[in-house]
């Protein structure tokens, strides 16, 4: 930003007002333009992290990811509405209790019914069939989106005109 300089008088301030109110309208661009990008990124990260996590079975839960960015807040999200996403960031049963998600909920359980080691039998609606399984392991696409994007804020990485 350029200097704002003024005389003291009433019309070199008006004037210096005046800047600064335009600079700080291009300011909020600006912000929101930056929260936009980071959502587009976002996005196209947490994507790119269920694929490489291998958190892929039906295309669902890499599909649903979306962003949003609210003109009236200035709010932007990454979201999900599968169904079953958070069990795939989080982890379940024994299996997951053993590989955790870097920074669980509170209250998050992984082995909620105490199968244990002995596991339990599902039926899966897609293929029509039963599994038995002990659990699965946190494949965390959330939390690896944040460190990824703040990683790349921090270096200055994102750009706005």
């Amino acid at each position: 930003m350029a200097k704002i300089q003024m005389k003291l008088t009433t019309r070199s301030i008006e004037d210096a007002i005046k800047e600064v109110k335009e600079y700080k309208r291009k300011l909020n661009d600006r912000v929101k333009a930056l929260i936009r990008e980071l959502v587009d990124k976002g996005v196209e990260i947490a994507k790119a992290q269920v694929r490489d996590l291998g958190a892929v079975y039906t295309g669902q839960l890499e599909e649903s990811i979306t962003g949003f960015f609210d003109e009236e807040t200035g709010l932007g999200i990454i979201r999900t509405d599968c169904p079953y996403a958070i069990y795939v960031e989080f982890g379940t049963g024994v299996v997951g209790e053993r590989n955790p998600h870097p920074e669980p909920i509170e209250g998050w359980q992984y082995d909620v019914n105490e199968h244990g080691d002995k596991g339990w039998w599902y039926f899966n609606e897609r293929d029509q069939k039963w599994h038995w399984t002990k659990g699965m392991v946190s494949r965390p696409f959330m939390y690896n989106t944040l460190q990824l994007l703040r990683a790349e804020a921090e270096k200055g990485g994102f750009k706005v005109d």
